[in-house]
């Protein structure tokens, strides 16, 4: 991390400072991997974002409700997402163009005059939560895979019945569910972030870097407790040139090492368990009866680690054998409600460089995809039709989840940005089809 980055987020981290997207994407002599033209994107992400949801979201976003505390009231694993604290293990360019392909749809959109968006805007600056950022993302970005198809696209549709729905792309008419970790889940990553930003702040003016475990779940006076034992780690690493370890008081282990981090250097938590598979059905059908005034609709399910969370066994599957176990689990709830022409559940949790070869497993009741995004995101998406009703509007989803990849060239291409991604990055940097797989 560059010395100007550690020290704004060490005032982050002492509540000197609020956090802002300039400090989310980190100073332009940190981001080496950009090329100057990835420079000036970055300046015009700043303040499209800034612009988008004004300079109070973002603070407000990654610091819990005095009242209540809870992880539920931030973005769990947005700050965690920063590219400028992605760097250390390397998936600051991945973090760095996730973050551009947010600011291109939301610029697109509002230059392309799509219908909804100041609706759209509006709401996303009011509920400052993950659930309403995470349904934000979804709607901007299956707008701009419709209008990449050539398609009219419009946000908020009105329902037959009265009020908004979230997304028309020509004739589909789509309501959007977000599906996140539960609250356990919750609380657990928004202890980690809190763990790693206090962790990066140590690193600031020294040579050092830290790998293990994080703590169990600790509060008050014991999380305080154990940020004074990794300062007096870090002093002592520093002072003997040695590795000093940091033990929990359920004897996990965190170690602080002199010197610079290898390619893959990683901190992990204590695994949380949840039966998942419920909670989504459970959302789903709620989602079903809620849209029976909209006509004809389509339910997209946007899971944010709930079911495809790493280790959960469902995200160890293969492709054929989650088609088919989501088939089995969702299946009966067209039989149940015949306004729901299908439901399509997708993810993008994983990372991996080089991305793997395009998938597709068709199944006798879904279909499920399995494509490789800019620059390092693998989206699953697995679609579950009606059997024979409006083939066209499945086949039309299918495509556009199959295009998705080229939309990013696409929208850059539309904003001024010519050459793509690629463009962006510095050539040293450009990910090759044989560097080393990893996956954070």
């Amino acid at each position: 991390m560059h010395p100007r980055d550690k020290e704004i987020w060490l005032a982050i981290d002492q509540g000197l400072r609020a956090i802002d997207w300039e400090a989310w994407f980190g100073c332009p002599e940190g981001a080496d991997y950009l090329s100057p033209a990835g420079h000036e994107v970055t300046t015009r992400a700043v303040a499209g974002l800034t612009a988008f949801f004004q300079s109070r979201w973002l603070p407000m976003a990654v610091t819990p409700s005095p009242a209540s505390g809870r992880a539920s009231d931030t973005f769990v694993g947005l700050g965690r997402h920063a590219p400028v604290l992605q760097i250390m293990s390397g998936a600051g360019r991945g973090a760095w163009v996730e973050a551009v392909r947010w600011w291109a749809a939301y610029a697109y959109l509002e230059e392309a005059g799509v219908p909804g968006l100041t609706s759209v805007r509006r709401d996303a600056r009011r509920d400052v939560t993950l659930s309403r950022f995470l349904h934000t993302q979804t709607q901007a970005r299956l707008a701009l895979m419709g209008a990449t198809r050539g398609l009219p696209v419009e946000l908020e549709p009105a329902k037959a019945s009265g009020g908004p729905g979230d997304v028309r792309i020509g004739p589909v008419f789509i309501e959007v569910v977000t599906f996140a970790e539960d609250q356990k889940f919750q609380d657990s990553e928004k202890f980690r972030e809190s763990c790693r930003i206090h962790l990066f702040t140590l690193d600031r003016d020294r040579s050092i870097y830290w790998e293990g475990d994080f703590p169990e779940l600790l509060n008050g006076d014991d999380f305080e407790t154990w940020k004074k034992r990794t300062e007096e780690a870090a002093r002592k690493c520093v002072a003997s040139q040695t590795a000093v370890d940091v033990l929990s008081n359920s004897g996990r282990r965190l170690t602080v090492h002199p010197g610079t981090a290898p390619q893959g250097t990683t901190l992990t938590g204590e695994t949380v368990e949840s039966d998942q598979g419920k909670r989504l059905l459970g959302k789903v059908r709620g989602k079903c009866a809620k849209t029976k005034g909209a006509g004809t609709a389509w339910i997209w399910v946007e899971d944010h680690s709930g079911l495809f969370h790493f280790p959960l066994p469902f995200a160890e599957m293969s492709l054929a054998a989650k088609t088919d176990a989501l088939a089995d689990l969702l299946g009966p709830l067209l039989g149940e409600y015949v306004h729901v022409a299908g439901i399509i559940v997708s993810n993008a949790a994983r990372r991996r460089l080089p991305l793997p070869p395009d998938e597709d497993a068709l199944r006798p009741a879904a279909q499920g995809l399995r494509r490789g995004l800019p620059l390092d995101r693998v989206r699953e998406t697995i679609v579950i039709p009606r059997r024979i009703i409006l083939p066209e509007q499945t086949s039309l989803i299918a495509r556009m989840c199959d295009a998705e990849a080229a939309s990013l060239d696409w929208v850059l291409g539309r904003l001024g940005v010519l050459g793509g991604v690629t463009s962006l990055l510095a050539e040293s940097s450009t990910p090759r089809r044989d560097s080393p797989l990893w996956t954070p």
